[in-house]
């Protein structure tokens, strides 16, 4: 594994003469979430994770992130790391991500893999949530934050797993809270993209745990109808982050999908 810094973004790249697989984390954690497919992928794909800028181990002075500015940073890293044309799996934030990133240049891009996903910008409603949480970790509210969120990202079965529950906490408490701030701001700029998703050809999997709260089956079905070039596949007994909570049925699936695209 080689570790480096690229224009501030933290990356971990497993070398190999494989097509290159990239994997972008959610919100609020880092690139320490995909471990199980590190362990399962490493071999078999030119594989990069990265750490959002702000978070993780990316060096930032700025906190004041866009939606456009992270996908900006995923299209840098294609270029910078000269990768041709990626996989690319992102998980909530890190499905916008690629989606906002596939839309700018899909060129770059051999598919996209959309987990615990949607298409759809925030509601008003969403919006104001986001805005609470920022002025309660601006105010000293981190903990609360913390352990109140953790119980939107993995299921209840899952948070009942002592293993699984601290597993997540670990990589949330290692963020900064200017570096969740930021992320958070950006999820407040994302776009609408179903429409422009929808003119792409792009092979995509969708992929969403059957216990999903935050982002349910409903919004996967709708990307699924809308893409031209999908499959969904549900990962069973797994919530929000699917790739934790079942990391077998979620690794099967992607790779079932890259080695038959």
């Amino acid at each position: 594994m080689e570790n480096f810094i690229i224009k501030g973004i933290n990356i971990n790249h497993y070398p190999a003469k494989k097509p290159a697989l990239i994997l972008i984390h959610a919100f609020p954690l880092h690139s320490g979430m995909w471990q199980p497919q590190v362990e399962f992928f490493n071999e078999k794909f030119n594989l990069i994770i990265y750490d959002v800028r702000a978070l993780g181990k990316s060096i930032t002075t700025d906190f004041l992130q866009t939606m456009e500015s992270y996908a900006d940073d995923l299209l840098m890293i294609i270029d910078e790391m000269n990768l041709g044309k990626v996989n690319v799996c992102g998980l909530s934030m890190g499905s916008y991500i690629a989606q906002r990133a596939a839309v700018k240049s899909p060129d770059k891009f051999l598919s996209v893999t959309l987990a615990a996903s949607r298409a759809e910008r925030d509601t008003d409603e969403g919006l104001i949530n986001r805005s609470k949480v920022i002025l309660s970790l601006k105010k000293g509210g981190r903990d609360n934050f913390i352990n109140s969120f953790i119980k939107n990202l993995i299921s209840e079965k899952g948070y009942k797993n002592e293993k699984i529950r601290n597993f997540i906490l670990d990589l949330m408490e290692s963020n900064s809270t200017e570096g969740i701030c930021a992320a958070e701001m950006a999820l407040a700029t994302k776009t609408n993209t179903l429409e422009d998703y929808s003119k792409l050809d792009i092979p995509t999997l969708i992929l969403v745990g059957d216990a999903d709260v935050p982002t349910p089956l409903h919004f996967a079905e709708t990307m699924h109808r809308a893409f031209k070039n999908s499959i969904l596949k549900v990962i069973p007994d797994a919530g929000h982050l699917c790739n934790v909570e079942n990391p077998p049925a979620f690794n099967s699936a992607l790779e079932n999908f890259l080695m038959k695209k």
